[in-house]
């Protein structure tokens, strides 16, 4: 019985150590979207316009940094894979 509570005690108190730093970063995280346009210009108004309504719909108001993208040119189009840090 003395094992088990041991047992259970470490569990939770290694438990307790990898929620820490998820807490201390929970306010801000990554999100990411995609665009697509017959240019590059119209993929990244494409990919900023779909990063905007992300951060709107999760109730995000703040951004952190830059918005990085990497782009490839198509047969037909480009897409724009478009990568940004909000916070709350």
């Amino acid at each position: 019985m003395r094992l088990i509570a041991k047992g259970a005690a470490i569990a939770l108190a290694t438990g307790m150590l990898a929620i820490l730093p998820a807490t201390a970063n929970a306010a801000c995280k990554q999100i990411g979207a995609v665009g697509t346009g017959i240019n590059e210009g119209i993929a990244k108004f494409m990919a900023d316009a779909a990063l905007k309504n992300i951060r709107e719909a999760a109730g995000y108001s703040k951004t952190s940094g830059a918005t990085t993208y990497k782009c490839e040119a198509g047969m037909v189009s480009t897409d724009c894979h478009a990568r940004q840090k909000v916070c709350q």
